[in-house]
């Protein structure tokens, strides 16, 4: 059937989108960049005896880089971070000197610890403490807690006093080159250090360990973070270049740490941060998710790739992690350097918004989320979905056994459904979906080097000329948006060339994604070929492909005007018209259209018009999807669990 050559990846084909701005979930707050302040970014939380909130961060005056003249500036806000005054200039540093990164501590004794970095050239630089006595009104000159010289970087709302009274300092020491590289003349290799301090600060202590990453990196560990447990023990988590966050334990309040070990926040070379919930023992972690759970970029270097912004919980001290929420999602953004703070049922996260493309404005948002929503237990029906989704799982072996897995992975299971594809890897030469393996495995890597590996093992399945599953391998490489090259670009153009038909048509699509003149012009023509079939292909690759061409768009509007309703393409090219937004005047009528195929449409139709729904899925549209399933076509089933539990972590 030819809908079983269409496979599905809905990671890769979620419309970027951001959750609705509304009560519980608002963005409060936007300090853009100007060109008198090109960057506005990280900084920390504090509330005052009387109820205000203070936001003091970093504000740039001569540039982006980590190296441009900084001040410190102060926001404020009376109503638990609704509403913000504007800024003004807190602490302006000596010349020669810029000041970032703050922390801000409520110290037992009640006064008020500011922390930053101070920098003094492309070789010193090291943690400062002020101390205020009066709720900030004044504050004490700032003072090294290290005495060492050195290139000590301490990073934003990182610095806690324990429950009991120690304070406690995360670092990260890069040796000094002796050459300037990039602006700077430090090794990036960081080796993460902790001091603490038993007297609020008057002195300090190096803890008796030290790390660094134990595997091969260009970052080492860096900007190591801190967050006291419930039972007393300490979790410091750190940046790394090699697809994942590294944490040690302490035992004895900072004073020795354990080896470094991975965690299982999958992420680019961007801090986590990390804080228990008020009043529990959770953990809640806003990090940047490369699990696969959601779309996110390869190849755009080391400190790149910064998206998307996602709340996690853990209830076992971090050992594993839960998806709560997604918070941001632009595909050409970086968001980073998240502060955290907790008022009252409400937690408010400040945090960069970085534009990578056209230019590199560096600007900061606050964002108020309401607790309840953010942690809220999953439901009955989300949890009846995700059972549907293992049975499908365990016990389909066919293509539709991958559909799950791909669902269970957008559900916020990518970690452990990568370790179960991990263990089909060595026998995947056997299974009948072995492209599916591939895809997966590739759909999860967290490093661009894991995803070429699996991306290599598919090409060799298209390559071979005897492969019986040729239509999967080549599809796979068009939703993983593979620009191919070499022997499978040479392959892939000679298909594009030959007989009319499902492989050629998927060519088409394999070389629109490399920009190939005409490419997609063809791919287009085919909506108004005679077939179903490649009416079908056309309209599925249109959609995968998220087109905007003007021309194309309409040609997909005609399309699915003069398609007659019930035909085997009438759902696929409605799914792509509506989901393109190929004709905003006929999205209400389209999408009446495709909710009527989804209660009485063949499975494959249902499946479809379930992914064409995907992006626009909300609270409210789940009953759709509720009978469904029940429904005896498992892809009807797969489809309705995925909407379900794709709106649970979206809405």
């Amino acid at each position: 059937m030819i809908t079983r050559l269409l496979l599905f990846l809905v990671a890769l084909a979620v419309t970027d989108r951001l959750p609705a701005a509304d009560s519980v979930n608002v963005l409060a707050l936007s300090i853009d960049a100007t060109p008198e302040h090109p960057r506005n970014s990280e900084g920390a939380f504090l509330t005052l005896h009387c109820g205000r909130i203070l936001f003091v961060y970093s504000q740039f005056t001569g540039g982006t880089s980590d190296f441009s003249p900084s001040e410190l500036a102060l926001v404020s806000s009376d109503d638990q971070g609704r509403t913000w005054s504007a800024p003004r200039v807190l602490f302006t540093p000596e010349t020669g000197t810029l000041e970032m990164s703050v922390s801000l501590v409520r110290l037992a004794s009640g006064k008020i610890a500011l922390f930053s970095a101070i920098k003094r050239g492309t070789t010193d630089c090291r943690p400062y403490l002020r101390i205020s006595n009066d709720e900030g009104v004044t504050w004490s000159a700032p003072r090294s807690i290290l005495q060492a010289p050195g290139y000590f970087v301490l990073n934003n709302d990182r610095v806690i006093q324990t429950s009991r009274g120690r304070l406690l300092v995360p670092v990260a020491f890069h040796r000094v080159t002796g050459r300037v590289e990039g602006g700077h003349s430090i090794d990036l290799r960081g080796i993460a250090l902790w001091y603490y301090s038993d007297d609020e600060g008057a002195t300090w202590t190096e803890a008796k360990t030290w790390w660094t990453l134990p595997v091969a990196g260009t970052t080492g560990l860096q900007e190591p973070g801190l967050v006291e447990l419930a039972d007393g023990s300490l979790l410091s988590f750190s940046r790394t270049d090699v697809g994942t966050q590294y944490e040690n334990r302490s035992r004895d309040v900072g004073e020795t740490w354990s080896a470094p070990q991975p965690m299982r926040l999958k992420s680019p070379a961007s801090p986590a941060s990390i804080k228990r919930l008020p009043g529990s023992s959770d953990l809640l972690a806003i990090f940047n998710d490369h699990s696969g759970q959601f779309p996110f970029s390869l190849n755009v270097g080391t400190y790149g790739g910064r998206t998307p912004l996602v709340a996690a919980l853990s209830s076992d001290g971090g050992v594993t992690w839960r998806t709560a929420k997604l918070l941001e999602n632009g595909a050409d953004r970086d968001y980073c350097y998240t502060a955290i703070h907790f008022v009252g049922d409400a937690v408010l996260l400040a945090y960069m918004d970085v534009t990578r493309n056209p230019s590199t404005a560096k600007s900061l948002v606050i964002r108020r989320v309401n607790v309840p929503w953010l942690t809220a237990p999953e439901n009955a029906l989300a949890a009846k979905s995700r059972k549907v989704l293992h049975d499908i799982f365990d016990h389909q072996e066919d293509w539709i056994k991958i559909h799950a897995a791909e669902a269970l992975v957008v559900g916020g299971e990518a970690v452990a459904i990568r370790e179960r594809f991990l263990a089909m890897a060595p026998k995947a030469e056997a299974l009948p979906y072995r492209v599916g393996v591939w895809r997966v495995l590739a759909n999860t890597s967290a490093t661009a080097a894991e995803r070429a590996e699996c991306v290599a093992q598919v090409e060799k399945i298209f390559l071979n000329p005897t492969s019986p599953d040729l239509s999967q391998a080549l599809e796979t490489l068009c939703k993983l948006r593979v620009k191919v090259e070499g022997p499978v670009l040479d392959l892939v153009r000679r298909t594009a060339d030959g007989p009319v038909g499902p492989m050629s048509a998927l060519a088409l699509w394999s070389l629109a994604l490399r920009d190939e003149p005409k490419a997609l012009e063809r791919l287009g023509g085919l909506l108004r070929s005679p077939k179903d079939s490649m009416r079908l292909i056309a309209a599925y690759a249109l959609r995968w492909l998220r087109t905007t061409d003007p021309t194309t768009l309409q040609w997909l509007t005609q399309a699915v005007a003069a398609e007659p309703r019930g035909s085997d393409a009438s759902a696929y090219l409605l799914s792509a018209g509506f989901a393109l937004n190929a004709d905003p005047e006929r999205r209400l009528a389209w999408r009446t259209a495709l909710e009527e195929v989804l209660a009485k449409g063949s499975m494959d139709a249902r499946f479809e018009v379930c992914n064409g729904l995907l992006s626009q899925s909300t609270a409210a549209s789940l009953p759709l999807y509720t009978s469904l399933l029940d429904d005896p076509g498992a892809d009807t089933r797969v489809g309705a669990a995925l909407t379900i539990l794709y709106g649970g972590v979206r809405e």
